[in-house]
């Protein structure tokens, strides 16, 4: 087999050309994938591991002249284009992050929170592109987030360290990270011990590093009252960072400023 040929450094969301009889090979932290390029056909195999500090930071993509031995599926496609593109994605549903440790927010206090998410991978093949696979990078497993089962909905379940200082942030590319600012006006200490992250309704933005991120979530938790305002700022997070728009939200809310029941946004 010849040896892999490593591709030029670029964000991994980068098309790439994978000739016929070539395979591309990609790691991004704790999934493996393997694309070959056959006669009128893509071959997928996936790997998954557990997400660790070890494989947190792990993104490799490279190039070789051979095909994979064995294949979980197989996609027939004819076509002159040798392009591939892989690119993020954020969740389908809201995720409910539960910090790893108790976070009391007192009254009168604003904090803003980096959390960060799993992302999707979108496999594309062809130009113009046609789609492959779209899929979770790591398992997450699902929770209803809600006072009763009947008032919630269906999320995904997270764990964050909360983070509240952008210099403390681990570099992890299969990760979206969302600045979130909490606003206490209320008079009365505030437990962060679950937050609905609404991801789907977030735009998501990629940096020169590999690193990825969304828009500003900000929570304003009023006071003598059930209710939170939350805004997704339409400008770009302020991280310091070149960013470019990737993707947009999987779905449109059209409210600006738009009110929620506080137990359908920290669990209260």
């Amino acid at each position: 087999m010849a040896a892999p040929r490593k591709s030029k450094p670029s964000a991994w969301w980068t098309p790439r050309e994978v000739a016929v009889g070539h395979s591309l090979r990609f790691t991004l932290g704790p999934l493996s994938l393997v694309l070959g390029h056959g006669e009128d056909e893509w071959a997928l195999k996936l790997e998954s591991s557990e997400e660790s500090a070890g494989n947190g930071d792990n993104t490799v993509l490279t190039v070789s002249k051979d095909l994979p031995e064995e294949a979980d599926e197989r996609f027939v496609h004819a076509g002159d284009s040798d392009q591939v593109v892989l690119s993020p994605r954020l969740a389908d549903r809201p995720v409910v992050i539960r910090p790893r440790q108790p976070v009391f927010l007192l009254g009168g206090q604003q904090i803003t929170l980096y959390l960060s998410t799993p992302v999707w991978l979108r496999v594309e093949v062809s130009d113009p592109p046609v789609l492959l696979k779209e899929f979770p990078v790591m398992g997450l497993s699902d929770t209803w987030f809600g006072p009763s089962t009947r008032e919630g909905e269906l999320c995904y379940a997270g764990r964050t360290q909360a983070r509240h200082k952008l210099a403390e942030l681990p570099q992890r590319p299969h990760r979206a990270i969302t600045p979130m600012t909490i606003h206490n006006e209320s008079g009365k200490p505030v437990p962060l011990e679950k937050i609905s992250l609404p991801v789907p309704m977030l735009s998501l933005y990629g940096a020169d590093d590999g690193s990825l991120w969304t828009q500003r979530v900000t929570l304003t938790l009023e006071e003598q009252s059930d209710q939170a305002r939350v805004k997704v700022d339409s400008s770009l997070p302020e991280v310091q960072r070149k960013l470019d728009r990737l993707a947009g939200p999987r779905f449109e809310d059209g409210r600006s400023g738009m009110t929620r029941a506080l137990h359908l946004l920290l669990g209260n």
